[in-house]
């Protein structure tokens, strides 16, 4: 199908015209399609090869006879087969809803680019068994996140073991250009981080897409990932920023009665242990983790609800870090 894009839903609407008993004009069929597009807000498309293409493809993929008839002048094209659509489906009831399960997961890539098939997916899916097109599954996706463009050309240097130079800009408006050895993508806190292998220093570097000011291939050899296991390199963190040789640490932690509910169900990191329950319905637990920039900023948000009790060390960052808040709330309220 020379024309990928909204290529299923076109296929719905062209399926249709096919199995009329009276056939449709290639013309006819374009106007269809070109309609229901216009109904659903997308651009239509501008060529009779497009739909000439798609109605050879269907021929092709579900080998299927597309007959041609004529109506005086008219060429008009149905199927061969009275019977047949594209979307006949054997599926019985449980793998229907199985399936409308997982569309409904895969529907969080939907618009990311790389990912739009899972929306020509999904168009399929709702003609092939009538299910609803409203989504019953909600993320905390945030879609005007700038630099989502580069996720398609990252994810596939991944894949296909290139390497890429990227043109960064830190928060410091410091730009550097590194050649990385593309290893992982990492989402949190609704932002994308890439992880690769540093050319020039030959370790692990952290970039988040929406600092990136352009990524392009190189021409250097990649170096595949052969030693990290990404799943032990986030066990002991909390977010991405990962300190070489620092060992996780101990976190104490007092909770009071109005978090604690909320703490138990959703646990602060996968090593969260309950220490000690105090009668006034707080409690004190422990997490371990090495400490970094995103756990500060987690326990930080939690407010008056929290108190670092160990180390010592993070205890006194928080609280300086609450004493400069608290002086610029002073500082707002003297002007």
């Amino acid at each position: 199908m020379a024309n990928v894009k909204n290529g299923a839903f076109r296929e719905i609407i062209i399926d249709q015209c096919l199995q009329s008993r009276r056939g449709h004009s290639t013309k006819h069929i374009f106007d269809k399609v070109n309609d229901a597009l216009e109904n659903r807000g997308e651009e239509p498309v501008n060529s009779l090869n497009t739909i000439r293409n798609d109605i050879l493809s269907i021929e092709n993929r579900w080998n299927v006879v597309v007959e041609s008839i004529r109506h005086g002048r008219e060429i008009r094209y149905r199927y061969e087969d009275p019977d047949f659509s594209i979307f006949n489906t054997p599926l019985n009831n449980a793998e229907i809803e199985q399936l409308t399960e997982s569309v409904s997961l895969l529907r969080r890539f939907e618009g990311m680019p790389g990912f739009e098939w899972i929306d020509e997916l999904n168009a399929r899916l709702q003609s092939t068994v009538n299910t609803s097109s409203k989504p019953i599954i909600g993320f905390d996706d945030n879609e005007q996140l700038v630099g989502m463009h580069y996720f398609s050309p990252i994810f596939n240097a991944i894949n296909n073991h290139r390497t890429i130079s990227i043109c960064y800009k830190s928060y410091k408006d410091k730009v550097l250009e590194d050649v990385i050895h593309p290893y992982y993508l990492k989402q949190y806190n609704q932002r994308w981080f890439l992880l690769g292998l540093n050319d020039t220093y030959m370790q692990i570097s952290i970039f988040a897409l929406d600092r990136i000011q352009y990524i392009q291939e190189s021409d250097v050899k990649y170096i595949p990932n052969e030693s990290i296991s990404f799943e032990k390199y986030f066990k002991d963190i909390i977010g991405v920023s990962y300190i070489q040789d620092v060992a996780p640490e101990t976190i104490k932690i007092s909770v009071d009665k109005n978090q604690l509910p909320y703490t138990l169900s959703k646990p602060l990191h996968n090593s969260q242990k309950l220490i000690e329950k105090l009668e006034d319905g707080s409690a004190i637990i422990s997490i371990k983790v090495i400490p970094n920039y995103e756990l500060t900023q987690l326990l930080l948000s939690f407010g008056e609800h929290v108190t670092v009790l160990s180390p010592d060390s993070l205890r006194q960052e928080i609280s300086q870090r609450i004493e400069k808040n608290l002086q610029n709330y002073q500082q707002v309220q003297l002007n």
